[in-house]
């Protein structure tokens, strides 16, 4: 119906035309009426002004509604002027579409304000620039960081530091650098990575920079408080039990009241438990001592100084030097050596440490536990090849716990 309508519109005005054409014709061949020709033709050119006027709303309707959209002007609207319900759902598409892309503009513009937020809220220094140089972005993480408020090409950071911008042309996508920078006198640890992508077929570099000068002095002294604490646990672990074999070396030659006994009165047994264990203190000392030296520069891990290591030997000592230590724990020790001649390939003092820090995670374990056991098997798994285990009878890590046995002071 509303086609109809329109069609009607358009026959009315062509017949109206056609009319005054006749019209025209007429006055202009059969009759002299100069006037009526000249109204007559004004009355043709208005029809067909207002023929061409109406068929042509729609395209000039359409062409300002793709220009609005072309130009981002989502502030126009469209009527169809009494042309018909067809016009009028053609009109309510129109604006529907404009409407949207009015709600897709401010959605656009919220987004990048909360991104704008987000970039000037976070900590990090962000830069971001095209392939020609030019700082499309620069958060003020980054104007803090730099002391710069405004930097136009990325060019500009030259006057920061050389070394600064010699750095950001050499980083690639996904690498980091470290540098040092001297920034109004102040020397800061910056730490810089690189993205590089692609947007609208224009190639951009993202800058990430951040300070690192206060975290790396943290780190740098919870490695000193780490390094203290294993020279702390070594030393303990070796201390302790030679002062305790100490106080048992004095009880053999003090009577009851403290006083020194008679030569006549140390008996050849005693004379033998000292012998023993002054060797054992001698050899713990002196392993201590080498371990101490090497550590005073807080520098390097001790050298080993390999040798040719009796097995055995090398376990008696450290029973005997624990032995005290163990029996005030209600703690059993066995060694078990089938071959007297056993021997490994490594340094004594070293190895030593080693042992009597396993042996006293094993104390550790068994506290509390009546009938506690430590078991120490050495033996020749294959051949040139010694295993030495240190077992106990406890109740085990749980397992939990297993992956994290090797995390130091666990």
């Amino acid at each position: 119906m509303a086609y109809k309508r329109f069609t009607w519109h358009v026959v009315f005005r062509v017949v109206l035309l056609f009319g005054f054409l006749s019209t025209l014709s007429y006055v202009l061949l059969a009759t002299d009426w100069v006037a009526t020709a000249i109204v007559v033709g004004i009355a043709c050119i208005l029809v067909t002004t207002d023929l061409i006027r109406y068929v042509n709303k729609t395209n000039r309707d359409l062409a300002a509604f793709l220009q609005s959209i072309q130009h981002h002007d989502f502030t126009a609207s469209f009527s169809s002027g009494n042309r018909g319900p067809s016009f009028d759902a053609l009109k309510d598409a129109f604006n529907g579409i404009i409407r949207e892309f009015r709600t897709l503009e401010l959605e656009k513009e919220s987004h990048y304000h909360y991104l704008q937020t987000v970039i000037e809220h976070i900590g990090v220094a962000l830069i971001c620039f095209d392939a020609d140089g030019e700082v499309m972005l620069m958060n003020q993480a980054a104007k803090g960081l730099l002391a710069k408020p405004y930097i136009k090409r990325i060019g500009a950071l030259e006057k920061v530091d050389e070394n600064l911008m010699t750095t950001i042309r050499k980083l690639h996508s996904g690498e980091r650098a470290l540098i040092k920078l001297l920034i109004q006198d102040d020397l800061r640890q910056v730490a810089i990575q690189a993205t590089e992508f692609k947007l609208m077929g224009v190639s951009y570099k993202l800058l990430s920079l951040q300070d690192i000068r206060s975290e790396l002095d943290g780190r740098e002294m919870e490695a000193w408080q780490k390094l203290i604490r294993v020279l702390t646990h070594e030393i303990m672990n070796s201390i302790t039990p030679v002062s305790t074999l100490s106080g048992v070396l004095g009880s053999l030659v003090r009577d009851d009241s403290k006083e020194l006994k008679a030569a006549k009165n140390i008996t050849e047994e005693d004379l033998e438990d000292l012998s023993v264990g002054l060797a054992a203190i001698e050899s713990r000392s002196r392993g201590l001592l080498k371990f101490v030296r090497a550590y005073r520069s807080l520098l390097k891990v001790p050298k080993p100084v390999f040798r040719e290591v009796v097995v055995q030997d090398l376990l008696l000592r450290i029973k005997t030097l624990l032995q005290p230590d163990l029996e005030a724990r209600g703690i059993q020790i066995e060694l078990k050596v089938p071959r007297t001649e056993l021997m490994i390939h490594a340094d004594p003092d070293l190895i030593e440490q080693v042992l009597i820090n396993l042996i006293k995670n094993a104390m550790e374990a068994l506290a509390g536990q009546k009938a506690g056991c430590i078991t120490i098997v050495a033996a020749l798994r294959k051949e040139q090849e010694t295993i030495v285990q240190v077992k106990d009878n406890g109740t085990g890590i749980e397992k939990e716990f297993v992956d994290q046995i090797f995390v130091p002071f666990f």
